[in-house]
Order: C-alpha cells, then sequence, then structure tokens
C-alpha cells in the first residue's frame, strides 16, 4: 500500500486553503497549508513535497517568485508545481508561469473534477519516483554488500568476539564437559568480579546464587532444551555483598554433525524491573490512602487460613470488622482531606496493637478490617479488641485541631458454618452493627444467632435477585389530593414484592436490600415501567385520569447511573405517557451528595419535560444556592413533620418553614403521611397545595384505582 505523501498548498487567503483542502478531501495525501512564500519555502525546506498548488497573486512575495527560488534550491528544484490564480488566461502570464518552473496552470475559479485528476497524476509521478530511487538505492546497497561479502566473512570471527565482549549482558558459553569456555567483561559490572573468577573455577557461579535459588537453577541447567523452559529468575550476591536479581536465558550450541559443543547462557541484571515488580504489587494489595493491606490481601489471607482450619484442628483466627463513629461528621465539618488524615493515623495505631503476621485492611471509606492469624487461644481476640478501642480513644491532633473519636467493632471467629471470606466477613459486619445498634463504642461477637439472621438475610437477597425475572414484584398506587378540595390530582407508585414463601412484603423489607445489592437499579426501572405503562392505560380507559400525574420514587443508585434520562426517556415514550404528568421523586441526601452533578442531571431530565419534586425534605441538609439552582417543581415534608403536627409546637413551625421556603422558591409542596383531619386542616391553613396518607386513601391495587377513577365523575360520590 502505498504511503501518504505531502502535498504543498500555498495562498494568502484562508478560505482558499480550506476550499482546497475539501476539493482534495478523501485522497490519501497530507496537506501542509502555507500563507505566505516565505512561510513555503521554509516548509519545503524540511518536507518532500510531491506537488505544490502555489496562488499567483500574494503579497510579499507573489508565486512566480516562490517557484524560482524553489528551482534555486537543490533540495527542491524538481518539485513539481501547478500555478492556481485568477488573474486572468493571458498568455503572458501562462509564458512566466511556465518559465519559472510551473508543470500546469489553473484558471479560478478551479473545476473540482480536473484538480483532482491532476494531483492524483502526479502524485503517481511521485510514486514511482520514490520507487524507483528506492530500487536504485537497493541495488547500491546489494552491490555494496558483495564487495564486503568476503571481507566479512574473514573478519566473522572476531566481530562477533567483539560483540559478545561489548554485550550489555552477561555472556558465557559452557562446555559439554562443564567448563567455562567464555565469559564477556559485562561480567564484572554484573556480578562485581572479572572474568578469569568464572573461567578459573566453573562452580563459581553457583556459589554466588542465593541459596533459595540454588535448587531452581540446578533443575534450569538440566532441563532439556524441548522443555520451553529455557529462562530463570534468581538472585546472586555481587562481590559487594549487595544482593540482585538475574534473568538468565540459555541455548545449546550445536556444530552440525558433530553434536552438542555446550550452552550458551546470556545473564542480565532486572532488579530494577523486579523492584518495580513489587512496588507494583505491593500497590495492588495495599491502600494507597493509607497503606494498609486492601480488600483483595485481606480476602486472599483469611482464605489460606479458612483452608488452614480443615487441616489443622487446633489452628485459630479471627476477623474484625471496625467502623469508625460519626466519620462522617468530621468530613463534613474539617473536609475529606483533614478526614484523610485521620483515617492514615487511626489505621497507624490499629497497626501498632497488632502482631506483624495479622493484617489491618481498609475496606473503603471509614471501614477497616482486621485479620487475626494463628491464635493460642481465642481469648487473645478480646485484647487486641480492647487494646484498639483504647489506643483510638486517645486524642488525634492534624493540623493542630484535637479530634476524638470511637470504633465499632464486630468480631467473626474462626467457624465451619461460613463457606468463604465474603461470608466470614460479613458476619463480622453484621457484628459491627449490632455493636452501633448498643450505642456505639462498643464490641460484639457474631453468635448463632446473628448467623440465623444473616441466612434469612442471604435467603432474602437470593430470593430478590430471582424475583424480578420471576415477575413477583407489582404496584400499589397512593392518591395525592388536593389539600383544598380533595379532589384526586395525582397517584405514587409503591413497590411490593409477592413472595412465594412470604407472602406480601412491605419495601421496608426488601427495598434496604435491593440498594446494598444495588438490584434497586433493575426493580425501580421495572417499576417505573409497570406504573407508566398501568397510567397510559387508565388515559386512555377514563377521560377523568387524563390530567393525573404519576409519581415515582428514584433511588440513589439509580439516580447515579449515566444513562437515567435516556431509561426514563425510553419508557414513557415507548408506552405512550406523556413526560410532563411524570413526577420523579428524589431524596433531599441523593441530590445534595454530589450537587453539581445532579444541577446538570436534573436539567437533562427537565429539558425532556418531566416533573421534578425533592422527596422527605428536611431530613437531610440542603444548600440554599443549591435549591435555587435545581430545576424543581415540587417540595414534598417528610411524613415524620407532619404526624406530630397537631400536638408539636416544633413542628408546626417546621412545615410552615418549609412551605414558605417552598413557594419562595416557586414550588408546590406535597405532605405525606397525612392521617388526621387536624393534619388536613392545619396543611389547609398553611396554604400547602397537596397530601397523601391514609386521611384520603391507603395504598390501591391496579383494580381498586380504577373504581376509584370511575368514581370520581360518580355522581353518589359526590
Amino acid at each position: 500500500m502505498p504511503a501518504r505523501h505531502d502535498i504543498l498548498i500555498v495562498d494568502d487567503e484562508p478560505v482558499n486553503l480550506r476550499l482546497l483542502k475539501g476539493v482534495l478531501k478523501g485522497l490519501d495525501l497530507n496537506l501542509i497549508s502555507a500563507s505566505s512564500g516565505e512561510q513555503a519555502l521554509a516548509l519545503a525546506a524540511e518536507r518532500d513535497f510531491a506537488l505544490a498548488l502555489v496562488d499567483v497573486m500574494m503579497p510579499g512575495m507573489n508565486g512566480f517568485q516562490v517557484a524560482e527560488r524553489l528551482r534555486l534550491d537543490e533540495r527542491t528544484r524538481f518539485l513539481p508545481i501547478i500555478f492556481i490564480t485568477a488573474v486572468g488566461v493571458e498568455d503572458k502570464y501562462v509564458f512566466q508561469g511556465y518559465e519559472t518552473g510551473a508543470v500546469d496552470y489553473l484558471i479560478k475559479p478551479l473545476d473540482t473534477a480536473i484538480l483532482r485528476s491532476k494531483v492524483k497524476v502526479f502524485l503517481e509521478l511521485f510514486n514511482q519516483k520514490v520507487e524507483l530511487e528506492k530500487t536504485g538505492r537497493n541495488l547500491e546497497q546489494a552491490l555494496e554488500e558483495l564487495t564486503r561479502s568476503q571481507q566479512a566473512l574473514a573478519d566473522s570471527e572476531e566481530r562477533y568476539r567483539i560483540i559478545a565482549d561489548y554485550n550489555h549482558d552477561m555472556e558465557c558459553w559452557i562446555g559439554a564437559d562443564g567448563r567455562m569456555l567464555y565469559v564477556s567483561p559485562s561480567c564484572a559490572r554484573i556480578t562485581g568480579y572479572e572474568p578469569e573468577k568464572f573461567m578459573a573455577d566453573p562452580g563459581f557461579l553457583e556459589r554466588i546464587i542465593h541459596t533459595e535459588d540454588v535448587a531452581d537453577w540446578r533443575a534450569f541447567m538440566a532441563s532439556p532444551q524441548s522443555t520451553g523452559d529455557n529462562s530463570l529468575d534468581f538472585r546472586i550476591y555481587r562481590k559487594d555483598t549487595r544482593m540482585c536479581w538475574i534473568s538468565q536465558v540459555k541455548s545449546e550450541v550445536l556444530a552440525g554433525d558433530r553434536g552438542s559443543l555446550g550452552l550458551r547462557c546470556s545473564l542480565r541484571d532486572i532488579t530494577q524491573r523486579k523492584q518495580m515488580e513489587l512496588k507494583l504489587r505491593h500497590q495492588a494489595m495495599h491502600d494507597p490512602l493509607t497503606g494498609v493491606a486492601n480488600r483483595t490481601l485481606c480476602l486472599d489471607r483469611i482464605e489460606q487460613a479458612m483452608n488452614r482450619v480443615k487441616r489443622k484442628k487446633d489452628y485459630h483466627f479471627a476477623t474484625m470488622f471496625v467502623d469508625l463513629d460519626k466519620f462522617k461528621t468530621v468530613n463534613d465539618t474539617h473536609g475529606h482531606a483533614f478526614g484523610d488524615r485521620l483515617l492514615g493515623q487511626v489505621s497507624q495505631r490499629m497497626v501498632r496493637c497488632v502482631r506483624n503476621l495479622d493484617t489491618v485492611a481498609r475496606f473503603g471509606g471509614d471501614e477497616f478490617v482486621i485479620f487475626l492469624d494463628d491464635l493460642s487461644k481465642k481469648s487473645e481476640v478480646m485484647r487486641v479488641v480492647k487494646r484498639i478501642m483504647q489506643a483510638i480513644l486517645e486524642p488525634f491532633y492534624i493540623n493542630g485541631i484535637e479530634i476524638r473519636t470511637t470504633v465499632s467493632i464486630g468480631v467473626a471467629l474462626n467457624s465451619a458454618v461460613f463457606s468463604g471470606p465474603e461470608e466470614h466477613i460479613q458476619a463480622a459486619n453484621i457484628a459491627m452493627y449490632r455493636a452501633k445498634e448498643s450505642g456505639r463504642n462498643r464490641f460484639k461477637v457474631f453468635n448463632r444467632g446473628m448467623r440465623d439472621k444473616l441466612i434469612s438475610r442471604l435467603t432474602i437477597e437470593n430470593d430478590l435477585r430471582r424475583a424480578v425475572s420471576r415477575n413477583e414484584f407489582f404496584v400499589v398506587y397512593q392518591p395525592i389530593v388536593d389539600i383544598e378540595n380533595r379532589s384526586l390530582v395525582g397517584l405514587e407508585a409503591l413497590a411490593r414484592w409477592r413472595h412465594p414463601g412470604k407472602g406480601v412484603l412491605d419495601p421496608g423489607e426488601f427495598i434496604p436490600l435491593a440498594e446494598e445489592t444495588g438490584l434497586i437499579v433493575e426493580l425501580g426501572l421495572l417499576i417505573l415501567e409497570k406504573s407508566c405503562t398501568a397510567m397510559a392505560a387508565w388515559r386512555k380507559a377514563y377521560p377523568q385520569a387524563r390530567d393525573l400525574s404519576l409519581s415515582v420514587n428514584i433511588s440513589a443508585k439509580q439516580f447515579m447511573k449515566s444513562d437515567l434520562v435516556e431509561d426514563v426517556q425510553r419508557i414513557v415514550s415507548n408506552v405512550g405517557f406523556p413526560a410532563n404528568l411524570l413526577r420523579l421523586e428524589i431524596t433531599e441526601t441523593t441530590v445534595m451528595d454530589d450537587a453539581r452533578n445532579s444541577v446538570r442531571k436534573l436539567a437533562r431530565l427537565k429539558e425532556s419535560g418531566i416533573t421534578l419534586s425533592i422527596d422527605d425534605f428536611g431530613t437531610g441538609y440542603s444548600s440554599m444556592s443549591y435549591l435555587r439552582r435545581f430545576p424543581l417543581d415540587h417540595l414534598k415534608i417528610d411524613l415524620s413533620f407532619i404526624q406530630g403536627l397537631d400536638q408539636s409546637a416544633d413542628n408546626l413551625e417546621i412545615v410552615r418553614a418549609i412551605i414558605n421556603l417552598a413557594h419562595s422558591l416557586d414550588l408546590k409542596v406535597v405532605a405525606e403521611g397525612v392521617e388526621k383531619q387536624a393534619h388536613a386542616a392545619i396543611l389547609s391553613d398553611l396554604d400547602c397545595e397537596y397530601g397523601q396518607g391514609f386521611l384520603f386513601a391507603r395504598p390501591l391495587s391496579e383494580q381498586d384505582v380504577e373504581a376509584y377513577v370511575k368514581a370520581m365523575q360518580d355522581p353518589a360520590r359526590k
């Protein structure tokens, strides 16, 4: 395949340069442009152009002058030049062009077909020229090689010895009888010993090999070449006592019918490479923030310990799951960089509390796992736990600031009930959460009762993974009404699980697990699609349902997905449900977790016509500046504020403040958890627009929704 060649385009008008590039686009060439004669001459001196397209009329040095200068230069005198001009077709210009060395002349406006055709011709001529030059060089080279062949043969032995002598690697020729026939001078640089040392003592090389590697080296040297195992990495001790890594390759020296003449070996110093490998291996197995082991290394060591338990009955180990109490407060108060430094100091204190054979690992965030290996008795674990808790109680000093914190610890002892390291750590994690539930700065040891709960949890998790494919999830709908006139304005879709063995499960029994396992993303899309499909059908069947909105909760993991907007657009489009009637509810905590990214994603959803609502408002922490930037339509007050509305003055003031805030941001307000007439009356007085709760209706099945919608036009209901 011919190489891409350079073509020089010279024109002082950028428009003309772009025009020429556009005309020649698609041809297999590199277009190099110059906006002046001087620039063109400079480029021509640096490159071997196949053709030059030169505008005649240019300020300063015109095209004719450029051509004359090119012809005077030995490097460019044969460069084909095509003049391009709009000055006319008078003979004097044409003749002047040819006199200065042009091979052709094109008049503007250009005929693009002619230009492309001429360029192709000159490219082909240039290719032929290149091939001829290449053939000439090859012939010259062949002649030179022929003339050198006799001399090369005569000097071959000396030349190869010089190459071996000056090779960067240590080259050795070991005869069939084991004697060293040749050792290159590089051995002095690699080992510190001169070649004569190895030549005089054939066994010397083996004696400087690290004792742990001698057996492998002997096996390597004795192995036949046919095994393919022709390289080995091992350690040696240099003359200056430093240890270094060597990579040795070998090949048999054959002399035709005379058989083997021994082995040729090349030894290379790979100490730097090995050090880099060790560094990379360390980085792959250790946490970059704290320097302690990471999840991968910790799991591997626990798995090895679990295998040892099967072979040794008196072998004991334990796993501790350690979580820093209220670490989020430190991050929120002092910043993540400050929190990172605290994690580093905490990890080092824990390292000092355990033995060298134990492992301290960071699993992420403020969670650590400590693996205690080869315990003489199980009671040792408690002593380590107390040491760690006492060590963490001591104050930390970062940037002159004193920080006090505590840890919650869960302990799992080695037991046959665990099938793998992940399950073992999960047991310790469960025990740690029991410790947190007990009031923090405590520890708990995993027991059989926790194990039963763990098995139940794992069973539910497995059932949850199968539930989506088995279509066990269904949707119920809670009406949202106008607080003032109690008319139906929309429905909120709520997930339910029809478990084959446990009956219908409420969201609280499976949503947190779905969030933890990541299944919430698939489940969320399923609920969105089911509810949009049902709403689209009701809109067609019942005129009074055409303006009803549909509220659907979006989980944190769903919101983090990069293709969330596309998923929502696809679903509403496929089922034929208007985007402006879909209200996505996202919790305050979710949008504030990454406020900048939330602004962009919410804006894209808003551009699709979708209505947006902040859910559970008041339970998180919102920045007023970001609330103003979020393209929201509604704000939903968390039920925890509504349920005590008629009994708590604090709740009343909080709800009043939230409603006033929402209205100041031009947002409509939905109150959830309205269960009493008193709640509704207070909300109406506070100008809250919408409400939902048991006072108006419990969550309804699809059949009940249809009956509810039908009754909207039934006079008997009024």
